[in-house]
């Protein structure tokens, strides 16, 4: 018997395993592969240490930044325009809220007793507006309201202006003084409206005429403009004395005419009614040019404060029946709420009055021979001398310019140099540095 001898068959080959040969070629592969493990992991680690032994002139080389690259853009062809849009709204110059009279004539209340206006009529000069306590109220044109009772032999402003509004119906003399000739064309005006005047002795009060009296005051509210000319009736002589002293005189109470700054004008609103007290508002009134009314916020204000007066613009707007509008800029308003005016030309439908509409103006803008570049294409030296960098071929050509406006990032610019021209290249990013001048 055999101590320590292992496991082994009967022949003494190993258990389980290959004897001979066989099995010398099998650890012949193992070791094999294990070789070519190891020599390519010894080669890896070469390569490896290779690739970390640089000098330091290749580690700077290649931690440098890229060469740059030429970006450039063509110089375009001019002119370069700012244009301006803005929202607004389509009103009239002049806006008046009529009232009638608080009280007189001795009533104690002045009451409506016929309004036939209806929104969107007009009335023209002399037009009855309403009628209070069986008195008439008549539209007039003139720059300010009524302050007085009117009567022959009277002077000053307001008869001058009563004459003036009278003449574009009657050929009235403006004399500013109240005479004879006034005081027919006054009668030749209620006798229109299917009214007698108010008689009085001069110097006294009025008579109890039918219809009742006049006194009290007529209020009107609302923004003055300028007066437009009407058509003008039969011319007369000038003429008339002031009346002979006490004999019975025509007069015009202020209770009975309104004094709006430019007529005709369209009827707005329609507030009062046959009974009702006759100092509450009765209507509105809209006359004058028309104007577009562009409300201005704080960021908006630079726009209009350098705008100059007279820039044109054009309208636009879904209630203007497809055409476009000219207009041109006329003021900008004070106060916290500003706005802006621009006043229209040509017709305008009346159905347009207070719809939106868009203005466009062309706040600045360039010659026509001049150049078009992006801001971006510019740079300036220590002189501060303003120049752009026409690419030719591989060469950089550096040209003074003169910048006359830049919009949105655009400039527009001349210069005398023939090789800045429509289509020339221009570096885009370029720095004084990078000219190779300082």
């Amino acid at each position: 018997m055999e101590i320590g001898g292992g496991d082994r068959g009967a022949e003494g080959a190993p258990i389980g395993g290959e004897s001979g040969p066989a099995a010398r070629r099998r650890w012949g592969r193992i070791a094999a592969a294990t070789g070519v493990v190891v020599a390519l992991a010894a080669s890896g680690s070469a390569w490896l240490a290779a690739s970390q032994a640089r000098t330091p002139e290749q580690r700077a080389a290649s931690a440098a930044a890229p060469p740059r690259s030429s970006v450039t853009v063509p110089a375009e062809a001019g002119p370069l325009v700012d244009r301006r849009t803005w929202d607004g709204v389509l009103s009239r110059s002049t806006s008046l809220v009529v009232r009638g009279p608080e009280s007189g004539g001795g009533a104690a209340r002045q009451v409506v007793t016929r309004l036939s206006v209806k929104p969107g009529e007009k009335l023209g000069n002399g037009a009855l507006g309403a009628e209070i306590s069986g008195r008439p109220l008549f539209l007039l044109e003139g720059a300010f309201p009524a302050y007085r009772d009117l009567s022959e032999g009277m002077q000053g402003p307001d008869v001058r202006q009563l004459q003036q509004a009278l003449q574009q119906s009657y050929g009235t003399p403006v004399t500013g003084t109240f005479d004879d000739r006034t005081a027919r064309d006054l009668k030749r005006l209620y006798r229109r409206a299917g009214y007698r005047p108010l008689l009085g002795a001069e110097g006294g009060g009025t008579d109890s005429a039918p219809g009742g009296g006049g006194g009290g005051g007529t209020g009107v509210t609302g923004t003055s403009g300028t007066g437009v000319t009407g058509t003008s009736g039969t011319s007369g002589t000038p003429g008339g004395a002031p009346p002979a002293a006490g004999r019975t005189v025509v007069t015009l109470p202020m209770s009975e005419v309104v004094f709006m700054g430019s007529l005709p004008a369209t009827v707005g609103e329609v507030s009062g009614r046959v009974g009702a007290n006759a100092s509450d508002p009765l209507f509105t009134v809209t006359g004058g040019r028309w104007q577009i009314r562009v409300p201005v916020t704080g960021t908006a204000l630079p726009d209009f404060t350098t705008l100059p007066q007279g820039t044109r613009a054009t309208v636009s707007g879904d209630r203007l029946g497809g055409a476009a509008l000219q207009a041109t800029y006329a003021r900008v308003s004070t106060g916290t709420a500003r706005h802006a005016f621009f006043d229209v030309a040509g017709e305008v439908p009346d159905s347009a009055l207070g719809s939106e509409v868009k203005v466009e103006a062309v706040r600045r803008g360039s010659s026509a021979d001049a150049l078009v570049v992006p801001v971006s294409a510019l740079w300036t030296d220590p002189a501060g001398t303003v120049s752009v960098t026409v690419l030719q071929g591989e060469r950089r050509r550096h040209v003074p310019v003169v910048v006359a406006l830049t919009v949105g990032g655009r400039a527009a610019v001349t210069g005398a140099d023939p090789a800045l021209r429509k289509g020339a290249r221009l570096l885009v990013g370029y720095a004084y540095r990078e000219a190779g001048l300082g």
